[in-house]
This record gives structure tokens, C-alpha cells and sequence, in this order.
């Protein structure tokens, strides 16, 4: 009993900290939309030819087999880039 009595009281300890997290996240989230532009910027500028290369990286990092690369190598260009600046920002953020 002792013991389901301390995690009730570590329960409501641990209220505490999620109340500032909601502070920590804002100031977080007020920070990414200032990288997340020179990221776009930069993608928006690549040739089609880069576009091209890093997308088949992309669909080497995901371990597509042809099957599954062939759908997405007839999308146009536009999508294609899209798909790339996602993937940038998503490797460039676990880096």
C-alpha cells in the first residue's frame, strides 16, 4: 500500500511539469518557422536534376523496392519537390 500511495504522489508531482510545457512548446514552435524558410528557400532553388537525385536518396533511406518506387517516379515534378523539402527537413531535424 505504501507503494500505490507514493505513485499516487509522484502522480500528482508530475502534474506540475506538464503545466510549463506548454510554455517550453511555444517557445519551440516560435523557433522552427525560422529555420524552416532558408530550408524551403533553399529546396525551391534546386534543378530539376537535384530534385531528381535526392528524391531516389529519399526512396533509398525508405527501402522501396521497384515495385513500390515506380508510382511514385511517375508523379510530377511539383509533387516530387514537395516530397523532397520533406524529407530535408525531416533529416535536417534528427541530425
Amino acid at each position: 500500500r505504501d507503494r500505490i500511495t507514493s505513485f499516487r504522489k509522484s502522480g500528482v508531482k508530475r502534474e506540475k511539469p506538464l503545466i510549463q510545457h506548454p510554455i517550453d512548446s511555444q517557445a519551440s514552435i516560435s523557433e522552427l518557422p525560422v529555420a524552416q524558410p532558408i530550408v524551403d528557400e533553399r529546396c525551391m532553388n534546386l534543378s530539376e536534376k537535384e530534385v531528381m537525385d535526392l528524391f531516389e536518396k529519399m526512396m533509398e533511406d525508405m527501402n522501396l523496392n521497384e515495385e513500390r518506387k515506380a508510382p511514385l517516379r511517375d508523379k510530377d515534378l511539383s509533387t516530387k519537390r514537395e516530397m523532397v523539402v520533406q524529407y530535408i527537413s525531416a533529416t535536417a531535424k534528427s541530425v
